[in-house]
Parts: structure tokens; sequence; C-alpha cells
């Protein structure tokens, strides 16, 4: 009915006579009264909702005895100063009466008012199941009218207070809940505190007790604005709580969550958003085992869950999750094992507006999660080890809006596992930035994939071609540049190897004279040659006879080699079939070249071996080698045994002479 222009309700409505349920509208503004109404009395209304109300009259709602249900929407802009009172006052013709609900709401700011005996007094005479005073500003509720209100037989399941702005009081409401009997639902806000006036926890908060109502089922305390709480979670005892299945406390920011809470056994709901949980226990979970939905958006636990030392304590109890929502966290990962657990049910996780740059760490198990929520983190694409992980998880659908995905051909992989595997439940709401910088819906850029991925491969053949081809290049002008002045590089290193040999004259003392390195089976010749020249004085190193047992046998060569003024090699065919043979030559062709004894090689060739038939590495230090050919035609002149001797013993005593005049130049 719209009640727009002031007039009386017509008796004609008496005709409805199955009528029950009547709403009013009085747009610019009402102030009702019985005068209104008086002709409804031959209806039985049991509903009437009242909108744009002004004020009213003590006597409206006379005529309406059989109401049970009344609902009061206040005129914001235009309200009276006194309209809560003039309400109230209004709702003392209900006294002893039955009434389902009462919803009072809209009362203006300017009219913030604090509920108190006037209030209570006219409510604990109505056998009332459901109050709201919703959005009505009201600044405070008085302590001892509430408990009083509660401790008097009444009918009350539920009371909603939301959206109203509490300010702090001496007056703790909260602990009067315990007075209520039928109490079910209770919505109801913690008062503000401003953050400067909260102190420190103390010894006193270690542990503490809070009595709700017996038949308590939902707790709502949260807040549209942060309430700092003095208290922290410690050993919180809750007394009759064993029905409360949802406790709302988001924006109840509590000191701390370090401690357990007892007594909600059977809590199935806990919102916790707002918390201040840096200091996080491992147990403040373990006493909901039937928990379904747990949301902690905005409680610190980036530090909380970083900072807990097993962390697959957390949810261990908590068997029974379907929902979680870890949003606004500054979480960069989750700790290992923090959803290790054979859970009952698929879990729907929001990690939304946190810091993760990866898939975060959870447990590589199918059927764990349901829906992944990653909005607005810092995610480019998944890695490989994230799509494997995925792919074991198989969870239903991945939400990704609001991240920087990248789609260039570094992600190309990410890209085809987004378009094949269809699990990105908001594809076409991700915006992606494209090599040029610019922005495209993901889901439109999938639909040119396969020409994405051709260019892509294309690009990688083209760069792949391009960095051979300028190694090549490369290597071919080092080449010419090295063919055209390799004079100039050798007589280079000539000269700075003569002058540091010039500055560093030799002055080592060597243990042999010689190192024989020859073939086992060539034992009979060399014990001759060893005879020979160890009667002329030499000194000589055989590894049959000097190599000490239990050392590896290439760190003898190497000592042997080391130790030695020459390195004597006999070349025999026996010797070519050696593979140490060649393992001798080439540690001493690395040792002649360090230390600078390029003249340290002797060869003697025996059964009729051709140059071109020596090792490759002899034959790349062959024109510094001394080689001496052991005698196999006797009837050649100056080619006897003798001869061998004496060119061979000259060879050897070459390195005495040098370092004897080394020796008597710096004396």
């Amino acid at each position: 009915m719209d009640l727009s222009r002031p007039y009386k309700i017509d008796k004609c409505l008496c005709n409805l006579s199955n009528l029950q349920d009547i709403e009013i509208l009085g747009l610019p503004g009402q102030s009702y009264s019985n005068d209104l109404f008086q002709n409804l009395k031959c209806l039985k209304i049991e509903t009437l909702m009242l909108d744009s109300v002004l004020s009213l009259a003590r006597n409206t709602f006379i005529s309406f005895q059989n109401l049970k249900t009344l609902g009061i929407a206040i005129h914001t802009a235009r309200a009276r100063y006194d309209v809560i009172s003039t309400i109230f006052n209004s709702l003392k013709i209900f006294k002893g009466r039955n009434m389902t609900e009462i919803s009072i709401t809209g009362n203006p700011h300017r009219n913030g008012f604090v509920l108190g005996h006037p209030h209570f007094a006219v409510l604990e005479n109505i056998c009332l199941q459901k109050l709201n005073l919703v959005d009505d500003s009201i600044l405070g509720v008085k302590f001892n009218p509430f408990l009083r209100y509660g401790r008097k037989e009444n009918c009350l399941k539920e009371l909603n207070l939301s959206n109203n702005l509490l300010f702090d009081s001496k007056d703790r409401y909260v602990f009067a809940f315990c007075a209520f009997k039928h109490l079910k639902i209770i919505r109801i806000p913690r008062e503000v505190v401003k953050d400067n006036r909260v102190k420190r926890s103390t010894k006193d908060d270690v542990s503490y007790s809070f009595c709700l109502p017996r038949t308590l089922e939902q707790l709502d305390l949260h807040s549209h604005v942060k309430s700092y709480f003095r208290r922290r979670v410690a050993n919180l005892t809750i007394i009759n709580g064993s029905n409360l299945k949802v406790l709302n406390m988001a924006n109840v920011t509590v000191q701390d969550c370090n401690g357990t809470v007892n007594g909600i056994e059977n809590l199935e709901y806990l919102d916790m958003s707002g918390f201040n949980c840096k200091l996080l226990s491992e147990h403040l979970l373990s006493n909901f085992p039937k928990l379904i939905t747990f949301i902690a958006q905005d409680a610190k636990l980036g530090i909380g869950l970083k900072s807990l030392q097993t962390a697959s304590e957390f949810f261990k109890k908590n068997l029974d999750l379907q929902h979680i929502d870890l949003m606004h966290n500054s979480l960069h990962s989750l700790p290992d094992g923090l959803f290790n657990h054979p859970f009952r049910h698929q879990i729907s996780i929001i990690l939304d507006k946190n810091n993760l740059q990866s898939l975060p760490n959870f447990p590589s198990k199918p059927n764990t999660f349901q829906q992944i929520s990653l909005k607005y983190n810092k995610l480019s694409c998944f890695s490989d080890d994230n799509i494997a992980k995925l792919n074991i998880i198989k969870p239903a659908s991945v939400f990704l809006r609001g991240n920087p995905i990248e789609c260039s051909c570094k992600t190309l992989n990410f890209l085809k596992w987004v378009h094949r595997s269809g699990i990105i439940g908001d594809v076409d709401e991700v915006k992606c930035v494209l090599q040029n910088g610019t922005l495209a819906i993901l889901s439109h850029f999938l639909r040119n994939l396969k020409t994405f991925e051709i260019s892509c491969q294309s690009k990688i053949w083209l760069m792949l071609a391009s960095s051979i081809t300028s190694v090549i290049i490369l290597a071919v002008i080092i080449g010419i540049i090295y063919y055209r002045y390799r004079f100039a590089f050798e007589y280079f290193f000539l000269r700075i190897k003569m002058k540091l040999r010039h500055y560093q004259p030799l002055t080592e003392e060597f243990n042999h004279d010689a190192f024989i390195s020859y073939s086992h089976k060539d034992i009979p010749w060399v014990k001759t040659l060893y005879d020979k020249l160890n009667s002329k004085g030499f000194s000589l190193c055989l590894y049959h006879k000097d190599f000490q047992g239990g050392m590896p046998i290439a760190e003898c060569i190497v000592e042997a080699i080391n130790s030695s003024r020459k390195v004597v090699f006999v070349i025999t065919k026996n010797f070519l079939e050696s593979s140490w043979g060649t393992y001798e030559i080439e540690m001493t062709r690395m040792h002649a070249f360090r230390e600078g004894r390029e003249s340290m090689v002797i060869v003697i060739l025996k059964d009729d071996i051709k140059k071109e038939n020596l090792p490759r590495v002899l034959k790349e230090i062959w024109f510094k080698v001394v080689c001496i050919v052991w005698p196999s035609d006797s009837e050649a002149p100056y080619n006897s045994e003798d001869m061998f001797y004496e060119k061979l013993c000259i060879a050897l005593s070459d390195g005495r002479r040098k370092l004897c005049d080394d020796n008597t130049s710096n004396l």
C-alpha cells in the first residue's frame, strides 16, 4: 500500500478475510498512528512492514491484535531525533504477547543511542523469538539491563545487532550472554577499541573462560572495522559451548594466536579474519575436530605459519575441512606438510591477494583439492613441476584472475597446458601480458595458440641458427688472424719464455738422472741397459725397482718424472701396444711444458720403428726430443753398441753439465 499521500485505510479491506500480511510504503516519510489503521481491526493481520518511518504514536498498533511479525524501516534523512523512543513506546502495546520477530532498521547516525534500560524494559515483557536491531547507530549496550533481560524468563532465540558501531564502554555485555536460556543465534559486533588504548598481554591472560547460552548454535561477533581486543588466544575455555557450530570473530583483532580453545568441540565454521597471528600455536585448531570452514583473512599468517616448527600439526585434527580462506596474509609460500593429512572431503582453498609467485607447496595426492583460488598474486605462469603436481592433484578448477600472466614463447608449455586441461576456471577474466607489452584476454589468446606455437618454434630455430653462424664466423676469423700472424705469436711466446728462463735459472736437485719408461715385455733388454749406465755412474729409476708398493701407479709415474732429470722412452713394438706408455709420454709432455724442461725427453728407437708409427703425442714434441736409434745393422759405419751408449751418456750428462754451469755462474 502506497501512503505517499496521508489518508485513512478504507474499511473495504475487511472483505479480504484471509489477508494476513501488509507492507505500507510512505515514500516522503510517514508518522504513523492508530488513526491510519483503525479500520483494520476486522482483519487478523500477522505481518506488518512499515517503511519510511518518521515517528510512531503510542497507540499505533492497537488495531493489530494478532500481529506476530513487525518490521520498521526508519526514514534516514527525515526521521525525528526521538524516533527510537517513539518506536519502543509503541511496542508497549505488545506486553504479554507472543511474537515471532521485531525488526527495527535504518536509524540515522545523528540519532545514535545506547541500548539500555528503557528499551530492555519494554522487550522483557514480550515473548519475542527474534529481535533485529540492524544498522541502527547503536553506540553501546548497557550490561546490567541486558543481563536482567537475559535472566528474566523470555523466549528470545535470535538476537541480531549487526552493522552497529559499538564503542568501548566499561559494561561488557558479551558476558551477559550466559543468562539467556533459549538463544540459538547471536549477531552482535564487538565494541570498537582504538589501537592506542590496547595494553600488552599480561600473565592474567594465560587462561580464562567465557560463558555462552547452552542452546547457542551461532555466535557472530564480527565487525566491519577492526576491533582491537585486549586479550590474546591463550588457554580459552568456552562454557556451555557444546552446541556452538558457527563462530564469526572477523576483525576482532586478538593480540596473538598462541594458545588453544576448549569447550566448542562441535564447531563447524570459524572466521578469525583480522586476528594478529604473528604468534601462532600449532594446536590452535586441535579442539575443533568437526571444523568444515576455516576463514583467516588478513590474519598475518604469512609470519605465523612460517614460524611453526611442525606445520603438519596445524590441520592434523581437522579432517572434515572443506573450505579454507587464507586471503590477504602476505604468504610467499606454504610450509611443508600443512595439508599432508587424509582429509575426508575435497577442499576448496582461497589464497587470493598474497605474494605467491608459484604454486604453493601442496601434497602430490589426488582428490585433495576441489578448487584452488590464486587470484591477485604474482604468478606469471606455472613451472613444469607445478603443472606436473596439478596433473596429480586434479582440482576441478584453479582461478588466476589478477595475476601478471605472461603470454610469451618462454611460457609456451604453460599456455599449452591451460588450453589442453581446461582447468582454469576464470580463463575468460584472466589478462596476460604479450611480448610487445600489451594486454590480452587469455581465452582469446588461446584461440590462436597453434599459430603462436609455430611462430615460437621459428624464432627458436632462427636464434639457434644465428648462434651457430656467429660461432662459426668467430672461429674462422680467429683462425685467419692466427694463421696470418702465426710467426708473430710464436716469436712473442718465445721471447717471454726466454725472459723467464733468464731470470729463473735451474737450481733444482733431482733424485735420479733418468726415469726409464718401457714395456714390461722388454725387461731383459732394459736390465742390460740399466747395468751399462749404472756402471758409468748414472742413477736410473725403473718402475720394477723404484715404485713404492701401495701407491697408485699413476701417482708413481708422475713422481718418477718429477724427480728425474731426464725421461728415457724405450720405444719398441711392445711399448706401442701398451696404454701406459702413451700415458707416461703425455705426463712428461705436460711436465716439460709447465717446468720449461722441453729438452728432458730422450727416445730410444728399437725394432726399426718409423717416425710415422710413433704416438701422436710424441710426434707433437718430436722437434724437441733427443732421439737415439739402437743399432740394428752391425755393418753400418758408426752404428755400434759402443757408439749408442756413448751418445746416450752424452744426452744424459747434458742436464748435469747445465746444472753445474748454472751453479758456477751464480757463485
